[in-house]
């Protein structure tokens, strides 16, 4: 009787660890399974068509995406200014003949379309069917070979750098100048060099400074808040870069890295795009971020726009 007990509680305890024992595997299938994925992107696709003609490509400068996900491109080669959808349906083309040079591109939350244009000096402003509404002249000299970057914030503010003055230039939504500056860090012998503006969701304004490796973060009004996203011996940060609401995302000085930060400066992810770009030697794309969590890269020598998914 006393063995039988024995046998009876040596069952019940070895029971009792099997029980634990997938309890426990249970438990940690649970923990792994609820793991965040790392950040990672996926390649999607392409769009687009070579041509001079409405809704093609022949010398593609830049790219911007409205709240719902459609591309904007600015189209130097043609003149057009080209609104696709989510999957590269051309949707409205259209030109300007006082837009001599369309180089950047924004588009605000109501749906107008911001271009820059150092050919005349000015910023074109269009309603969303493509019809124009305004040219505010800016305060420089027409000039083919400076280069103005144009970004607007989701409260209406725009904001033009103009390279060769090395000078950001503030407007209000109804057109006011409020303020002309030169970005500069609170940082002793250290100088900003700006070459591509961006804005955030959080309404902060993003410099992306190539000679100094790194991209800098400004309040609208211009203060100094810091580096939001610095380069190294391996991450050479190009004047191509691109903000969403997780991260900012930066093309290499090589045209075929990407290399991606967390809002607080934490690098997050290094991804070669070469396998869609090519190999070959090439200026950095310019990148959008769609709503729709799409990164889409303008591949401007093969007059197309790829495709990524952004899994994070």
């Amino acid at each position: 009787m006393g063995a039988g007990r024995a046998v009876s509680s040596l069952s019940v305890s070895v029971l009792a660890l099997a029980c634990s024992l997938v309890s426990c595997s249970r438990s940690e299938t649970r923990a792994e399974a609820s793991k965040p994925a790392p950040p990672s992107i996926t390649y999607i696709g392409a769009w687009g068509m070579r041509g001079d003609g409405p809704g093609q490509l022949d010398g593609p400068t830049c790219i911007a995406t409205d709240a719902v996900g459609k591309a904007y491109i600015a189209d130097a080669g043609s003149s057009f200014i080209h609104k696709f959808d989510t999957d590269g349906t051309p949707l409205l083309s259209f030109q300007d003949p006082s837009l001599k040079q369309p180089q950047s591109i924004a588009v605000d939350s109501g749906g107008a379309i911001y271009v820059a244009d150092p050919g005349s000096a000015s910023a074109f402003v269009y309603l969303p069917k493509g019809t124009r509404y305004r040219r505010l002249g800016l305060r420089a000299r027409p000039n083919g070979e400076n280069i103005l970057s144009i970004a607007v914030d989701d409260e209406g503010l725009i904001h033009i750098l103009d390279i060769d003055a090395g000078r950001i230039s503030t407007y209000t939504s109804r057109f006011r100048l409020v303020r002309s500056w030169q970005p500069a860090a609170n940082v002793p012998n250290t100088k900003v060099r700006p070459r591509a503006v961006a804005t955030g969701s959080d309404g902060s304004l993003y410099v992306a400074d190539p000679e100094g490796n790194r991209i800098v973060k400004f309040t609208s009004e211009g203060r100094f808040l810091g580096d939001a996203a610095e380069g190294g011996a391996d991450r050479r940060v190009s004047d191509e870069f691109a903000v969403s609401g997780t991260g900012i995302f930066a093309m290499d000085a090589d045209g075929r890295m990407l290399h991606v930060w967390a809002l607080d400066g934490r690098p997050q992810l290094d991804v070669d795009l070469a396998p869609e770009l090519g190999q070959a030697k090439r200026s950095a794309p310019a990148l959008a971020i769609s709503p729709r969590k799409e990164l889409l890269v303008l591949d401007a020598p093969e007059a197309r726009v790829l495709r990524y998914r952004i899994n994070f």
